[in-house]
């Protein structure tokens, strides 16, 4: 930094410490959300049970922010007598191929399963496509089969 003025100096050296700070103060919510998940994800695969959900409805979303399009799944199961009621999203350009509302309602009232920690039944995942399967090492049922036409046009 030979050569500089001292406050054109002073100002690189600022804007780098605020910039570093700024990049910091981003990145740290999404690094704790990240360890939330991976805790999440431990607990239910080592206490895991299974229930069985049934779909009450799916609902398009768009996600203010990005302008992304999401169906939202709305679910219940039920464990030891306690009813849950949760809802999940999914992108729809990932998941789902011309996924019409005829789709939507032929995907009511449909059970899947629900990997779930014994200890704690609130922390759990739906199971409906391969990937969600596949996060808990576990086989795509071939009970399932007939998910892969009504959301890929298979």
């Amino acid at each position: 930094m030979e050569g500089l003025p001292k406050e054109q100096k002073w100002n690189f050296e600022a804007a780098m410490f605020f910039g570093i700070w700024g990049y910091v103060l981003i990145a740290l919510p999404f690094l704790f959300m990240s360890i939330i998940k991976s805790r999440e994800k431990k607990e239910i695969f080592h206490n895991q049970t299974f229930e069985i959900a049934t779909i009450d409805g799916v609902e398009e979303k768009y996600h203010t922010k990005t302008g992304t399009l999401y169906l939202r799944f709305h679910y219940h199961y039920q464990h030891k007598n306690r009813l849950f009621r949760e809802d999940i999203d999914y992108k729809y350009k990932r998941y789902f191929v011309e996924f019409t509302g005829h789709k939507r309602e032929l995907i009511k009232h449909k059970k899947f399963p629900v990997i779930l920690s014994s200890k704690d039944p609130s922390k759990h995942r739906v199971l409906i496509f391969w990937s969600d399967f596949s996060k808990y090492h576990l086989p795509f049922p071939d009970s399932l089969k007939w998910s892969e036409k009504l959301f890929y046009n298979k």
